[in-house]
């Protein structure tokens, strides 16, 4: 069920308020082409396709990296110190989960780093893929509750190969719609528009995912989602 969660974080970080509205404008800059060429059905699918690949590979090492940093980091406190650390774990997933459902302000995850400046031109497969790891990184802040909360889970894995695993699967969450992009090419954009148009409750049921999370590490409960990983 870990694994679940994961992937269903990383989707549900693809929706959230700071980084959906803008997607139109990301695949503009990976693909290389205008809005009103994707929106006209200007799409040529075996062109799209490969680069929206390279960029969600791009886009998943850093996350790799980052589970792997966390589950080794993890390792070091002993069992009675991680369960005194996973309570307080729990009160700040809470809290991640009331900011965003909106019931608290954290100006932290309001905001992301962007790099459009950067990658303004169309490169290749390559550049796509660096493209892709920037957008990790600059994306941290803006799905910084999700993403915490499965470091949280990550933190309290046995080796530093299942934290990158389970990171690897909430990247896939977040990186599939990308791939879906380029395999439904404009019919896509629709889908973009109908998630743009229950963003709160998309944002709602993350925030209740994570108060539930913060529940069990309080509760010492994690087993309940975690014994399939």
């Amino acid at each position: 069920m870990t694994i679940w969660f994961a992937f269903t974080a990383g989707f549900l970080s693809f929706a959230s308020a700071c980084i959906l509205p803008l997607i139109p404008s990301y695949i503009a800059i990976i693909t290389g082409l205008s809005i009103s060429e994707l929106e006209n059905n200007h799409i040529k699918r075996f062109i799209v396709l490969p680069r929206m690949i390279a960029f969600v590979v791009g886009l998943i090492i850093p996350l790799i990296i980052i589970g792997m940093s966390a589950t080794a980091l993890g390792s070091i406190f002993t069992p009675e110190t991680f369960t005194y650390l996973s309570q307080l774990f729990g009160f700040l997933v809470i809290l991640f989960g009331f900011h965003l459902m909106g019931l608290l302000k954290i100006n932290l995850f309001q905001r992301e780093v962007r790099f459009h400046k950067v990658f303004q031109q169309k490169g290749g497969f390559f550049t796509v893929g660096l493209m892709g790891m920037a957008f990790g990184f600059g994306w941290t802040p803006c799905i910084g509750p999700m993403l915490s909360s499965i470091l949280i889970l990550a933190a309290d894995l046995d080796t530093i190969w299942q934290g990158g695993g389970l990171l690897v699967v909430y990247g896939m969450g977040l990186g599939l719609p990308f791939i879906l992009i380029g395999i439904m090419s404009t019919s896509s954009l629709k889908f973009l528009h109908f998630l743009k148009r229950h963003i709160k409750l998309l944002s709602i049921i993350s925030g209740l995912l994570l108060v539930i999370l913060g529940l069990l590490l309080i509760t010492g409960n994690m087993n309940v989602i975690t014994p399939s990983f």
